[in-house]
């Protein structure tokens, strides 16, 4: 009898792995949540960084705008104790020992006539160029650099200084715009300025080198000479819509070799807005002053290579009659004034490539290396003593001469740094207290007697101006154009 043989058990089910995957797709989605998470928290936690920085560089660039101010100011005060004491050596000397210097000293690059003896009787230094206006003096003054400031000196960023409990850096240029080229063309016929002007454009762009700006077409299709350029220059500023025409004369043929009149423009029968008719974009000429440099993109002939060539060079921003400021360090500019004041301009000597290193190294000299202004005819003096003729009357200190020994107005260019975050700010400063005034308005911000700023405007709350309007005779300037970035 065969056994029983015991029959098939039951299938049982075998495990899938549901469980497993429901735990897996739940970790990856907590896992992604927790990672938007913390990069949302990140990303906003970088983000206040981020505005508290900015918020600290942008403070730390007024600082120093007002830091330069504040050095403009005593400057001011220099200035005008330094006039103040030639006019009094004046009165007691009668003139004898101004005399007696240019006697002594005729013919030598230091002296420049009875004016250029009196000046140099009465040195005036120049102390926002020997200031360093930065947060590198606060620091060297109130305490030592941590980390953090000697990492960003070793970068080349601002010096950083602490302030409070955190730690950054600000900077800042001064340039005398009076030193550059006057672009704006509004001088009055009758004050003898509009040629010199005129006659300091031409030197600026009369080099055959800068023959393709003008050589090109613009966007519109039109091309425009020199001429052209200080026609428009001249009728962009002008009260009038007819345009101008140019009384400069070339008698040698050269680019470089013109005669300007005193009086360059003459009353035109076209349309001055006949440039800007052309294209998608039409506008009028706005007979009216320039605001800004970058405005001077809107004149026909401006093009953003000529911008780029001679932007640095250029200002908007003097007073109407202002005049050519000749105590400059750059090489170009003192050539161009040299030019202006020899006589006939046309010198052989002025082509030699030599000479711009002589008359670098001449006025150094005199200069001190910077430390001292010189006076006009003192420049003249220098010119004359490297062998180059100059006009009688630049040797002598004559109101009627379009040079002058300072400047009205200042660009203060500003940086502030703190953390990654850095902050620019554009300023320009002048102490003219008539410039871009209208009739019976007070008078600048800063001087004494002033009516405090209007709100909303860089100058409202400013410890400077405020601790200044204190201080009878002392002006920290007013603000006429103010850029962040």
């Amino acid at each position: 009898m065969r056994a029983l043989r015991p029959g098939p058990r039951p299938a049982r089910p075998r495990p899938r792995g549901a469980a497993l995957l429901v735990v897996m797709v739940s970790l990856a989605i907590l896992t992604a949540l927790s990672v938007d998470l913390a990069y949302e928290t990140r990303v906003r936690l970088q983000i206040a960084v981020n505005g508290r920085d900015e918020l600290r560089a942008t403070y730390l660039a007024k600082s120093a705008v007002s830091f330069s101010r504040l050095v403009l100011a005593f400057q001011q005060q220099i200035d005008q104790a330094s006039g103040a004491a030639c006019q009094v050596m004046g009165a007691l000397t009668g003139g004898t020992a101004a005399a007696a210097g240019s006697a002594t000293a005729a013919g030598t690059a230091g002296t420049g006539g009875a004016g250029g003896q009196a000046a140099a009787a009465c040195p005036r230094p120049q102390i926002w160029e020997l200031v360093p206006v930065s947060s590198g003096l606060v620091q060297a003054l109130f305490g030592e650099a941590g980390p953090a400031a000697r990492a960003a000196a070793a970068e080349g960023a601002p010096p950083q200084a602490r302030f409070g409990d955190f730690e950054g850096g600000f900077a800042s240029k001064i340039e005398d715009e009076g030193r550059k080229v006057n672009v704006q063309l509004d001088a009055l016929q009758t004050s003898g300025l509009l040629g010199p002007q005129v006659e300091a454009i031409l030197r600026l762009v009369c080099d055959a080198r800068w023959d393709p700006l003008f050589d090109r077409e613009d966007a519109e299709g039109q091309r425009w000479t020199r001429n052209d350029l200080l026609l428009h220059l001249r009728d962009w500023v002008d009260d009038d819509e007819a345009g101008s025409a140019l009384a400069v004369s070339y008698p040698g043929g050269d680019g470089c070799t013109f005669v300007v009149p005193a009086n360059p423009f003459e009353k035109g029968f076209s349309d001055e807005n006949r440039p800007y008719d052309h294209g998608r974009d039409r506008y009028r000429a706005k007979n009216a002053r320039f605001d800004s440099l970058a405005e001077l993109s809107l004149v026909a002939g401006v093009s953003d290579a000529f911008l780029a060539a001679f932007g640095d060079r250029l200002t908007v921003y003097l007073p109407r009659e202002a005049k050519i400021n000749v105590n400059t360090s750059e090489p170009s500019d003192q050539m161009r004034i040299a030019w202006m004041m020899a006589e006939p301009a046309a010198q052989p000597l002025l082509l030699d490539p030599a000479f711009p290193q002589k008359l670098q190294r001449a006025l150094s000299d005199v200069r001190m290396g910077g430390l001292m202004a010189l006076t006009p005819p003192q420049f003249a003096a220098v010119v004359a003593a490297l062998g180059v003729p100059v006009r009688a009357d630049y040797l002598a200190q004559s109101p009627k001469s379009p040079f002058t020994d300072r400047s009205a107005a200042f660009r203060i260019r500003a940086f502030g740094n703190a953390g990654a975050v850095s902050k620019t700010i554009d300023a320009v400063v002048t102490f003219d207290p008539n410039q871009n005034q209208p009739a019976g308005t007070a008078p600048i911000a800063g001087a004494a007697g002033a009516a405090p700023p209007a709100a909303g405007t860089p100058d409202a709350g400013n410890p400077l101006t405020t601790a200044l309007q204190g201080q009878a005779g002392i002006s920290s300037g007013r603000l006429i154009h103010w850029r962040e970035e």
